[in-house]
C-alpha cells in the first residue's frame, strides 16, 4: 500500500469554500490573495520559493490549503480544488509561509 504524502491542513480554517483572488511571484516569493468563506480576505506569502505549479488558480474555489511531504528543507503546499473535474490548481514549494488578513 503506498505511503500517504499528506502532511497537514495549514492556514485558516475559513480558506475552506475561500476562493483564490490573486497570485503573484516576485523573486523566491509569491503572495496568494484568498477570500475566505467569511469574506475576510488573506493573503498568503511564500519564502524561499523554488517551484510553482499553477494552472487557472485565480478564481478556485478551495477546499483546503495542505501541507505534503518532500525532500526538507522545502515544504510542498497544495491548494486543493473543491471542484474535482476543474482543471484548475496551484502548488507552491517553498521553505516558509505566513498568512495575514488584508
Amino acid at each position: 500500500m503506498p505511503t500517504s504524502l499528506f502532511a497537514g491542513y495549514v492556514g485558516d480554517d475559513d480558506f475552506h469554500d475561500g476562493s483564490i483572488l490573486a497570485v503573484d511571484r516576485h523573486d523566491d516569493t509569491v503572495r496568494v490573495r484568498v477570500r475566505g468563506a467569511s469574506g475576510k480576505v488573506f493573503v498568503i506569502q511564500f519564502a524561499g520559493v523554488c517551484a510553482v505549479r499553477a494552472n487557472q488558480a485565480e478564481g478556485m474555489t478551495l477546499y483546503a490549503l495542505s501541507e505534503m511531504r518532500c525532500q526538507p528543507p522545502v515544504r510542498r503546499f497544495v491548494f486543493a480544488n473543491w471542484d474535482g473535474e476543474s482543471k484548475a490548481y496551484l502548488e507552491v514549494d517553498a521553505a516558509d509561509f505566513s498568512v495575514s488578513l488584508e
